[in-house]
């Protein structure tokens, strides 16, 4: 129910923002797309890691705000791969961007994200998290982005990790945080 209602509430923030603003374009996007997985156990000093890098290939709106701002939702597909094993997701990035110049933009916003081939019972499909970057405008068509996306969500809410410990009285109570971050690089085309 949550995914519908989050999902709902973008759509009509879309909706609302484009009849609001002073102009609109559209255009693709496209480039590279790692993917990390962080897992940390409660009442444990440190964390691991473990990535996979692949593409994301993508749709966006950019809705002008004012002089300076602008709204942009992006529908993106992205694959990753590690050691023969792949990985597909839909990501959902709703960036609000400010222009220092006129060529180039820092932005900021929610990342939704699900994913479309997860075969695990207890990893969540759904996330959500806090993405940032920036792209440099190369001319009035073409741009250079970078995004980074902080998971704030744990995908394995309903993991104990006293089930991996062999019963460890230590960790009897200690739960699994699994969170997902992307970092992207890449090209954006305005039609």
């Amino acid at each position: 129910m949550k995914k519908i209602l989050s999902i709902t509430f973008l759509f009509a923030l879309f909706l609302s923002v484009q009849s609001f603003s002073q102009s609109s374009n559209y255009g693709i996007t496209a480039g590279y797309n790692n993917f990390i997985i962080s897992a940390s156990v409660d009442g444990i000093p440190g964390s691991g890691s473990n990535g996979a890098s692949g593409y994301y290939i993508g749709v966006y709106g950019d809705f002008e705000l004012g002089n300076k701002f602008s709204l942009q939702p992006e529908l993106q597909f992205g694959q990753v791969f590690n050691e023969g094993n792949s990985g597909e997701m839909l990501i959902l990035p709703v960036m609000f961007k400010y222009y220092i110049v006129e060529k180039f933009n820092i932005e900021a916003g929610p990342v939704l994200d699900y994913m479309l081939d997860n075969e695990d019972e207890e990893i969540s499909d759904f996330g959500l998290g806090l993405g940032f970057g920036g792209a440099f405008h190369i001319n009035k068509k073409l741009s250079v982005t970078t995004r980074y996306s902080l998971g704030l969500t744990n995908r394995t809410p309903d993991v104990n990790f006293a089930d991996f410990s062999g019963g460890d009285p230590a960790f009897i109570n200690a739960g699994l945080n699994t969170k997902f971050d992307y970092f992207q690089v890449g090209l954006s085309y305005k039609f």
